[in-house]
């Protein structure tokens, strides 16, 4: 018995990373992280997203994204980037370098194609589990710290105002790598879709709509869809709201500086059709400065 409410625990921690990894509100604003081919796309930049789910809950999940884009030069951007996930005891990180080339298909429309290579770290800490006796358990034991490598492929069309984006920001299998497979079969190689245009309505305060659509393909799992709109006031301040697949609403807020810099803000809750005692609301804050 106490055996099997340990193994459980550690169950659902693995499964849970699943559900939340990535899996972040403003998809435009952080297409590296699933996309190599933003690189470049908006010029230099560095920007950082920090998001926490299931408010109220302890230790509940959290993810940090760091990322840094060059300016093109001969078509050519390099960039970074750092995702760490922490759910529960699982804790994951990912390093990588990303390249993009810009092909320039007509005036004011591009193609970019992207690369990403890095690597991808996973540390489980069983001491983190409630503990019933102290004597250890290998049945529960597994590697807690493993490392593996990670390649991706991506490409991104863009005009002034229409965006399609399609990538697989790792197309290697991790359990090509680790001899336990058990607590990375979440990490299979997923399929990005993003679409989004921008529409003018003018009027006083030369306002835009901004709708999207993003979709994630997994393999042996459930597929995720995002939607929403924003709107866009004289190119200052965004208001929007989305909806996920998963049964979350979203709302958005962003703050746009005349000195480079975006600042945003999204909130996210579960729809009335969910189990408030199993979805719990997140939050999401963005800030990015171009330079």
């Amino acid at each position: 018995m106490k055996n099997s409410i340990l193994f459980f625990l550690l169950f659902i921690s693995i499964n849970l990373f699943s559900q939340v990894q990535e899996n972040m509100i403003m998809d435009r604003f952080n297409m590296n992280a699933f996309n190599p081919a933003y690189v470049g796309s908006e010029g230099r930049e560095v920007s950082f997203t920090s998001r926490s789910a299931w408010k109220g809950i302890s230790q509940s999940p959290k993810t940090n994204y760091f990322y840094y884009s060059g300016n093109p030069k001969k078509n050519l951007s390099f960039g970074a980037s750092v995702i760490s996930n922490k759910v529960f005891i699982d804790t994951r990180t990912q390093y990588s370098i990303d390249a993009s080339y810009r092909l320039n298909l007509n005036e004011g429309s591009n193609l970019f194609l992207g690369v990403k290579a890095g690597a991808s770290s996973k540390k489980t800490d069983l001491d983190g589990l409630p503990r019933i006796t102290n004597v250890s358990n290998p049945a529960i034991s597994v590697d807690n710290d493993v490392t593996y490598p990670l390649f991706g492929l991506g490409a991104l069309y863009k005009t002034k105002k229409f965006y399609f984006s399609v990538s697989i920001p790792n197309m290697l299998n991790p359990e090509n790598f680790v001899d336990d497979d058990s607590t990375i079969s979440s990490e299979r190689p997923n399929t990005y879709f993003l679409t989004g245009t921008s529409l003018n309505l003018g009027g006083l305060f030369e306002t835009k709509l901004n709708p999207f659509v993003s979709a994630r393909i997994i393999p042996e799992g459930e597929n995720q869809i995002h939607y929403g709109t924003t709107l866009d006031f004289k190119n200052t301040i965004e208001i929007g709201s989305g909806y996920k697949s998963t049964g979350f609403i979203n709302l958005i807020l962003i703050l746009k500086t005349k000195f480079g810099f975006t600042i945003a803000y999204a909130y996210d809750y579960p729809s009335p059709e969910e189990n408030p005692a199993i979805a719990r609301s997140g939050s999401e804050f963005f800030i990015k400065f171009k330079f």
